[in-house]
């Protein structure tokens, strides 16, 4: 007796692919939320070892790094930002290693930043001292032995710990026009506090560029800040330090190791630096706003901090955690100084403004 074999029908087959496609379209998004979990991990462990240099350096100096150093040099004369010899009185601390001569070239650590001054604490000790060891050298010339290809140079190291895993541009670098040195990136700048310029501007409501605005510098990490840990009258639970905010789709600004800056006084906003309501395009510009944005391609996206992480972004608090916050504290007023209204996360950014209502 012979046994008939029977097939699948086309109708069966089309059931079963069916299933198939159900079962792989329930499946990615989950493997796509392992992944971004994943990677918000591995970020908030970057900026806990960036905060732990920090500290590390605090002790060992006595003082927190500046955000960026500026010799006087390069202000003197030069407007309201300016300042640092008299009789004018100097609009921010001198740079840690003093002022450089008047009539040199370049000051004397211009330019570099906090990022090169805890490279010791993060195993990058060949970096900080090839940076340390002509503190008059223009830094896109100060070259490391033994490396070619346009990463010769002490800016062009790359690090993981500066790019967050779900940047997928972190390896990516800047590449400077004519000589083809590279510049290495990063997705994490440190906070000036409100933005970057000390000036106080009248009004009332909503801050903006042009009025109604409370002064800066008020943070952490600005130009040739000295902060102490007694400095943070706020309590370190409730200050930032760093936060994220990844290069711009021309990969010219979100630079690592040093900063010159959207503002065009050499003050580093826009690079290692930007403040919660920063001012990148120059003093008249609309302050950027903690939010969202569509991606790295958003012409925007330079203005604010951000992340590619789904609702918000991570910081590093002055206690050493790491917390995500969401956009919301952007935009949430807090309370008013002055008759002018601040946000969380402008109370988040200052070291000693006092503010009620910061983060929960």
């Amino acid at each position: 007796m012979t046994t008939k074999r029977r097939g699948f029908t086309l109708i069966e087959l089309l059931v079963v692919i069916a299933i198939i496609a159900v079962l792989v379209g329930l499946l990615v998004p989950a493997v796509q939320k392992v992944r971004e979990s994943a990677n918000r991990m591995s970020c908030t462990n970057n900026m806990k070892n960036m905060g732990l240099a920090l500290m590390n350096y605090e002790g060992a100096n006595g003082k927190f790094p500046a955000g960026v150093t500026l010799g006087m040099g390069q202000t003197s004369g030069a407007g309201w930002w300016g300042g640092g010899r008299s009789p004018r009185v100097p609009a921010y601390d001198p740079p840690p290693n003093g002022w450089a001569n008047a009539t040199t070239s370049y000051p004397a650590d211009g330019y570099w930043g906090w990022m090169v001054r805890i490279a010791p604490y993060i195993e990058q000790d060949a970096v900080a001292k090839a940076a340390t060891a002509n503190p008059l050298g223009w830094p896109w010339w100060t070259f490391l032995p033994g490396l070619s290809g346009g990463m010769n140079t002490v800016v062009g190291c790359k690090s993981k710990m500066w790019s967050c895993p779900s940047d997928s541009r972190g390896s990516m670098a800047w590449s400077e026009p004519g000589s083809g040195n590279l510049h290495a990136l990063t997705d994490y700048l440190g906070c000036p506090g409100r933005d970057s310029f000390r000036e106080t501007l009248g009004g009332s409501g909503n801050p903006t560029a042009t009025s109604a605005k409370l002064p800066g510098q008020d943070g952490m990490l600005y130009v040739n800040s000295k902060r102490t840990i007694g400095d943070i009258l706020d309590g370190t639970t409730n200050t930032v330090g760093i936060g994220e905010r990844p290069p711009d789709n021309s990969l010219e600004y979100g630079w690592a190791w040093v900063a010159w800056g959207y503002d065009g006084a050499g003050f580093g906003a826009g690079d290692m630096l930007l403040g919660v309501r920063e001012r990148c395009t120059g003093i008249n510009s609309a302050p950027g706003v903690y939010s969202a944005t569509t991606g790295a391609n958003d012409p925007n996206g330079f203005s604010h901090h951000w992340s590619f992480h789904s609702g918000g972004a991570n910081w590093q608090f002055m206690d050493g955690s790491v917390r995500f916050v969401s956009y919301a504290a952007g935009t949430t007023i807090a309370g008013q100084i002055s008759g002018i209204n601040y946000t969380v996360l402008e109370a988040l950014a200052s070291v000693a403004g006092g503010e009620i209502n910061k983060l929960d």
